[in-house]
């Protein structure tokens, strides 16, 4: 609280001001305006505060002019110590201001944050403040200093209003003295002997007559040394013209009164600011100028306020214009450099620990950036950029370098149109610049892996080409896919799948050689450039390396599973383009998987050639049909487009129906029948196989669930479905949701499964035929070692192809047979005939000993609805 004491100096200091209610201050208006902007306020206002009111001498945002001091927050700032901010976040629940009626009323300020304002004497006569009409949180420190800057430059004012309405009030004492000392010379010498002002009377040809003792004190000389001079005569060169104008007319008569100001050599060599004051004096009678009376006082102390005052106003608004963390003034010549507090902050410095120094400031830039930052201060030095811009990192104390842009601006130059001094701001961008390299690396890498994408693998390719063009190198491209990778998204969820393509993703990286790149395409699709290799075994060392590490178990959460890789390898070579290349290595990944997965094999052109030549177009091979036929394989599924046909499979000895063998079909909307042959190889390719084997055998034992004991049905199971992590766990569910005994399901499986790990599937077939289920080695005597699987696994039923069954004629081909029945035989396996399409054929079969036969002899694939008929006629199907 202010006692009554301090409220009556302070209410004296106001009147004496003279500034209530007076005109509007633009200087003001503009502060208020900035505190606005900078601070994001509706509101904000320079208010005083006198007996019983809050008069608003500058504001925005506000309507009223003043309101009752009882209340205001205005007068609870001004009780509070000097630049000592007030803030209030919410208004209306703050006792102290809830019922004022800036609160209840227009505007209905709900937030306020005010800087007491006062002049020499320590007398707070008001507030700088804004306001918002919502609350807020209090300010941050930065935001409360610099709401004390800009009440330090509203100080300014209010003191140069001081100065100036003091200067005022001497004037008029002077200018009374004046008249008095042409009344009376003894009045005139008194005054002028006793005012710190230097008192001069001069003749109209401005010769100096009287000079005050003054003169001693403000410019060193003795009074009498200037009796006799001119005053143009001690005026700084760049000043005399503008002050012999003045001179002359004041002279001449034209004007009676004068006020300037000039630089006075003193009598030491230094220059000093005056502010000159001159009143023309004439003869009582004629009104004939007699001479003039000339003031002379020292404005050094206002020159350097108002000095202050506009280099405060030149770095707010250039602070305010680019939104700058920090400010700097450097004057050129010395190299001198301000800076503001939170510059050195900005590095980690306490403001003592930098010398304010351009030297100390380059010294910080990154080497990579100086140059850059030196040509762009040159260009702006030398007119070629209307302000300096540059963007470069700065040496932090604890050695990081941080990002910052800069700003500036020339504000002073030399007569020359050299600089003299610049004036700028630093905003630290460093979090900008991170982000802007985290969407650049985004753009080109992999977000789960982070490994290069697709785009950033074709840039690498190109590059590669060209090096390769340049220098006469060769390098390789390699496609790798990975093996039973949706096994484990299907299986255990895509976290895991996710968990499992980051593992590999390091593994990959961990094969190749620096300077290769490993890319994903997407899914569990990767690509490696390769180069530069000086021979193909290069390519292939690196595919065995790259299909070892992969092969290693990964444990997924207590889940231990194993995925293989299959790898296809093109060499660059003249004339090929990034696409062929490409291209390439994904045909050798083909056969790569053709040859039964988990291996590599490089790109044949002629032996290709020869293959795409003889393709149908819905051979599977890979292509744009191929593509086309994926597609329209995906919206099948979908929509139910797959079906089941069922052969029948029959006991030569009886002629009875024992199962059926379960043939998947598809029936294109547009391309009528498309046979197994097309769609199948494109369905192992893609990974469809396994939502496409899973739903068949599924499908088939449902409907073999409402066929009579003992009728089997056989599914065909594919080498890429058998690769699941439990097949046994699929074989499971399917007879668990149909009901169906084990033993009435036999799954054909061929010898493409038993190539891949011999003891994993000889364990699982094991575990198959513990739960009841019956094997057969489908397409026997096809494969290199058929007779080898016979001893090593064991079968139910082992089905000869139907190429044996075509070439009978052969008396090797009988030979073949004969042997594989005999043996399978002896090992208690059941012997199958497929394709026996002529009666002929049928008594071939029956002669070597076959036990069961199917083909179109005895019937094609039929539907589910006849297949039922068929079973209710109970026919024999053995004609003869």
């Amino acid at each position: 609280m202010l006692d009554a004491n301090e409220e009556r100096m302070r209410l004296k200091a106001l009147r004496d001001l003279k500034i209530m209610d007076s005109d509007p201050d633009l200087h003001l208006d503009a502060v208020c305006r900035m505190a606005a902007n900078l601070f994001d306020a509706p509101m904000a206002a320079v208010q005083l505060v006198d007996e019983n009111r809050v008069w608003l001498k500058a504001k925005v945002g506000i309507e009223i002019d003043s309101l009752a001091r009882q209340g205001a927050f205005c007068d609870l700032t001004i009780r509070g110590a000097g630049n000592t901010p007030l803030i209030i976040g919410d208004l209306a629940r703050d006792a102290r201001s809830a019922r004022s009626p800036f609160v209840t009323g227009e505007p209905h300020a709900r937030f306020y944050a005010g800087i007491p304002l006062a002049l020499r004497s320590g007398l707070n006569l008001g507030t700088f403040c804004v306001m918002d009409r919502k609350p807020r949180t209090d300010l941050p420190p930065g935001a409360i200093r610099q709401l004390q800057d800009l009440a330090l430059i509203v100080e300014a004012h209010l003191r140069l209003y001081e100065t100036r309405r003091a200067s005022e009030v001497e004037s008029g004492q002077r200018c009374a003295a004046e008249h008095a000392l042409r009344a009376s010379e003894q009045r005139f010498r008194l005054l002028a002997e006793t005012t710190t002002d230097v008192i001069i009377w001069s003749d109209m040809d401005t010769t100096r007559r009287y000079v005050s003792p003054s003169v001693r004190t403000v410019l060193g000389y003795d009074p009498d040394a200037l009796i006799g001079t001119k005053p143009l005569d001690f005026v700084h060169p760049d000043d005399v013209d503008a002050f012999r104008r003045v001179l002359d007319d004041l002279t001449g008569g034209r004007i009676d009164q004068a006020s300037t100001c000039q630089r006075y050599r003193c009598k030491d060599g230094r220059w000093l600011p005056m502010e000159v004051s001159q009143s023309l004096a004439r003869d009582p009678v004629t009104q004939r100028p007699t001479g003039y009376v000339t003031s002379l006082r020292d404005i050094t102390e206002r020159k350097a306020v108002e000095d202050a005052l506009r280099v405060s106003e030149e770095r707010l608004a250039l602070a305010l214009s680019s939104g700058s963390d920090g400010l700097w003034d450097w004057s050129v010549p010395t190299g001198e450099v301000e800076l503001s507090e939170h510059w050195a902050a900005m590095l980690d410095y306490d403001a003592s620990e930098i010398r304010h120094h351009i030297k100390s400031w380059n010294a910080l830039i990154h080497p990579d950036d100086a140059e850059r930052s030196r040509r762009a201060m040159l260009d702006h030095f030398e007119g070629r950029t209307p302000t300096f811009a540059c963007e470069y990192r700065l040496r932090a104390k604890q050695g990081h370098y941080i990002w910052l842009l800069a700003r500036g601006k020339v504000v002073s130059r030399d007569a020359s149109g050299a600089p003299l001094r610049v004036v700028g701001t630093h905003f630290d961008i460093t979090q900008r610049k991170r982000d802007e390299q985290r969407i650049a690396h985004l753009a080109l890498h992999d977000p789960l892996t982070d490994l290069p994408n697709r785009t950033l693998f074709w840039e690498r390719l190109d590059r590669a080409l060209r090096d390769a063009a340049r220098n006469g190198t060769r390098f390789a491209v390699l496609a790798c896919d990975l093996d039973r990778f949706k096994q484990v998204n299907d299986t255990l969820g895509h976290l895991a799948g996710d968990r499992l393509l980051r593992c590999i993703a390091e593994r990959l990286q961990a094969a190749v050689r620096d300077g290769d790149t490993v890319a994903r395409l997407g899914g569990d699709e990767f690509a490696v450039v390769l180069g530069p290799i000086t021979h193909p075994g290069d390519a292939s060392h690196l595919a065995a390396r790259v299909i070892e590490a992969v092969n290693r178990p990964v444990d997924l959460g207590g889940h231990r599973v194993s995925v293989g890789a299959s790898i296809g390898i093109a060499l660059c070579s003249g004339g090929l383009d990034g696409n062929e290349l490409f291209r390439r290595s994904d045909v050798a990944l083909y056969k790569a998987k053709a040859a039964g997965r988990n291996t590599y094999r490089f790109h044949d052109s002629p032996m290709q050639a020869q293959g795409d030549s003889g393709a149908s177009r819905d051979s599977g091979a890979p292509g744009n049909a191929g593509n086309t036929l994926e597609r329209d394989m995906r919206a099948a599924m979908k929509r139910g487009g797959f079906l089941l046909h069922y052969q029948p499979i029959v006991d030569l000895a009886t002629g009875s129906i024992t199962g059926f063998e379960a043939l998947m079909r598809w029936q294109h909307p547009l391309k009528g029948a498309i046979p197994p042959s097309a769609f199948i190889p494109i369905a192992e390719e893609t990974g469809l196989i396994i939502s496409l084997g899973a739903w068949a055998l599924k499908e088939a034992c449902h409907k073999a669930a409402s066929w009579p004991e003992p009728l089997k049905i056989a599914v065909n199971v594919s080498a890429i479905q058998f690769q699941q992590i439990s097949m046994e766990e699929t074989v499971a569910h399917a007879l668990a949701q149909s009901g169906l005994a084990p033993h009435r399901l036999e799954l054909e499986i061929t010898e493409t499964i038993l190539m891949q790990d011999a003891e994993a599937v000889g364990a699982s077939i094991r575990r198959l035929r513990a739960q009841g289920v019956r094997i057969a080695l489908d397409d026997f005597g096809t494969g290199y070692s058929s007779l080898s699987y016979l001893h090593r696994f064991s079968f139910d039923t082992v089905k000869i192809d139907r190429s044996f069954v075509a070439g009978m004629t052969n008396p090797r081909t009988a030979a073949i047979v004969r042997a594989i029945v005999t043996l399978a035989g002896n090992l208690g396996a059941r012997i199958t005939a497929e394709g026996v399409e002529t009666p002929e054929q049928r008594d071939f079969v029956r002669a070597e000993g076959c036990t069961e036969v199917q083909g179109y002899l005895f019937s094609p694939p039929l539907p589910p609805h006849d297949v039922l008929k068929l079973i209710r006629d109970g026919r024999s199907l053995v004609p003869g």
